[in-house]
């Protein structure tokens, strides 16, 4: 079914960047946007398009015949109940056409917040040891909650360590944990996405435990700019189709087992794109 979008004013764009003032024209754009899955929440320029289903169609208001447009389509999703995606497209349209959006393909742009969940301090310790932490080395951990990765491997020798959170609540806990541990002048906590971080030349040990989606995104940053030789150490998930080097099961407090995963950055790595 079309669904019309009722609006006085949809905010435009144009090709060049000008903002295209109100206009009365006979033509509208049909979209049909594809989205991951049913329950996908859409936005078209910032207005929440209603409905459900892996397609949604609707029609712009009218626009001008004579210029192109451009406007932001965001889908949003929880593929799980600890992981939240965000999928942005800028899509061009000119009024009178029919454009198709596809939105349920894997971007590398997508973004992703992953719900904070404590690693065990044994697991912990257990992933400091199975990256072979020494004293030179620069850890980094995306998604750093509390820090008591980072601080672990600090206190087991590494030289310094970073960690980047999106949660200001979080990277508060964490400055505060790695001050209560003497190491403040070794350990960077940051506010941010950690796939946005300009550069991890410096770091030689990634622990993560942030969910196959995150570590698909991440995947291509840590074969570019890690060192030869860098350590990757994932607790529970795993990195698509690249295998770990080693696979370490332990028992948990309460039945459960623990697996953890490393990798190993090598020159073949450095070759993908």
């Amino acid at each position: 079914m079309v669904i019309k979008l009722v609006l006085l004013l949809l905010s435009a764009t144009s090709l060049h960047g000008a903002v295209q003032a109100p206009v009365t024209a006979n033509l509208t754009t049909q979209l049909t946007i594809t989205v991951p899955t049913d329950d996908t929440a859409l936005e078209f320029d910032g207005i929440t398009i209603p409905g459900t289903g892996r397609s949604r169609t609707f029609e712009t208001p009218p626009l001008a015949i004579d210029r192109s447009y451009q406007y932001k389509v965001i889908a949003k999703w929880a593929p799980n109940n600890y992981t939240n995606l965000t999928r942005t497209k800028i899509v061009s349209l000119r009024a009178g056409y029919h454009l198709k959006v596809d939105l349920s393909i894997d971007d590398p742009a997508d973004r992703v917040v992953v719900r904070y969940v404590p690693t065990p301090d044994h697991i912990a310790l257990e992933m400091v040891k199975l990256a072979g932490v020494t004293a030179a080395d620069v850890t980094y951990e995306p998604g750093c909650g509390d820090a008591r990765i980072t601080i672990a491997a600090v206190k087991s020798g590494a030289r310094r360590g970073v960690g980047i959170d999106l949660d200001s609540e979080r990277v508060a806990e964490s400055r505060a944990n790695v001050a209560a541990a003497g190491l403040t002048g070794k350990i960077d906590i940051r506010l941010g996405d950690a796939l946005e971080q300009p550069d991890l030349s410096s770091m030689t040990v990634v622990f993560l435990y942030m969910g196959d989606h995150f570590n698909m995104l991440i995947r291509p940053y840590l074969w570019r700019q890690l060192p030869v030789g860098a350590r990757v150490v994932s607790h529970r998930f795993l990195m698509g189709d690249w295998q770990p080097d080693k696979t370490v099961t332990l028992p948990g407090e309460f039945g459960d087992d623990y697996e953890l995963h490393l990798w190993t950055i090598t020159e073949a790595h450095k070759r993908q794109k």
